[in-house]
C-alpha cells in the first residue's frame, strides 16, 4: 500500500459521504475562497445534495466539472446537467462545462476557462471504475499519456465515443483528492487500489503527496 494514501473507513455510504461533508467543512473554516471538483454519477448525489443545503448562501465557492461525456446538456448522461440541477439554486459560482461540436474545442475553452479562474486548486471528488479509471482517464485512452494541466478530449466509447477530462497533471496539482468508493460492488477495485499496478488511479496515488480513499468496504 502506497504511504501517500490515507483510507477512511465508515459503515455506509451514507457514513461515508458525511464523513467527506466534514472534512471539507473543516477545510472551509480556514479558507474563505474554496474550489471543488465534481465528477458524475450516482455516489456522489448524496454527498452534493448535503453540501448543496449545507452551503447554499456561500457565494465564495466555485465548482468546477473534472470530466463529462460529449453530449448536450439536456442529455441524462450528462454530469454538468446533474451538478447544475443540484447546485443551481445556490449562490455557489458554477464553472460550467459548455460543449461544441469538436471535442477537441470543448476541452480547450474549458482549460482556458478553469485555469483563467482558478490558481489554486484546493479539492476534488472522485470515484473510481471497476477497471481503475478516475475522471474519464480510462486505460489506454490516448489522454494517460497528456502531459498538460488541463483538459483534453479522450476517445473511450463507452456510453458516448468522446469525453472531456482532467489530465493526470491538472489531478495531481490539487490539495486534497477524496476517493469515493463504496457499495460492494466495488470490493474488486478497492483490492486493487495503493498498489504498483499500472491502473490509472494508482497512477495519480504515486504522483501525488496524499490521497485519501473513502469507503464503507473492507480493503
Amino acid at each position: 500500500m502506497f504511504d501517500s494514501l490515507e483510507i477512511i473507513k465508515e459503515n455506509s455510504h451514507e457514513e461515508v459521504s458525511l464523513k467527506l461533508h466534514e472534512l471539507i467543512a473543516e477545510f472551509l473554516k480556514d479558507n474563505k475562497e474554496f474550489n471543488l471538483g465534481l465528477s458524475g454519477g450516482s455516489t456522489p448525489k448524496f454527498f452534493y445534495q448535503t453540501f448543496a443545503e449545507s452551503f447554499k448562501e456561500n457565494s465564495e465557492i466555485s465548482l468546477w466539472t473534472i470530466d463529462d461525456r460529449h453530449a448536450p446538456l439536456n442529455s441524462e448522461i450528462s454530469n454538468q446537467r446533474m451538478i447544475n440541477a443540484i447546485f443551481s439554486q445556490t449562490k455557489m459560482n458554477i464553472l460550467e462545462l459548455q460543449f461544441n461540436e469538436d471535442p477537441n474545442t470543448s476541452a480547450e475553452q474549458y482549460s482556458k476557462l478553469i485555469l483563467s479562474k482558478i490558481q489554486k486548486f484546493n479539492s476534488a471528488i472522485l470515484g473510481v471504475g471497476n477497471d481503475g479509471h478516475i475522471a474519464s482517464l480510462f486505460p489506454n485512452t490516448s489522454a494517460m499519456n497528456d502531459k498538460s494541466i488541463g483538459f483534453v478530449a479522450n476517445e473511450v466509447n463507452i456510453l458516448s465515443k468522446w469525453r472531456i477530462t482532467s489530465t493526470f497533471q491538472l489531478l495531481s496539482e490539487i490539495e486534497n483528492i477524496y476517493l469515493l468508493v463504496t457499495g460492494e460492488k466495488k470490493s474488486d477495485i478497492l483490492k486493487k487500489i495503493g498498489k504498483d499496478n499500472g491502473l490509472p488511479v494508482n497512477q495519480l496515488i504515486k504522483n501525488r503527496k496524499k490521497t485519501t480513499l473513502l469507503t464503507d468496504q473492507k480493503i
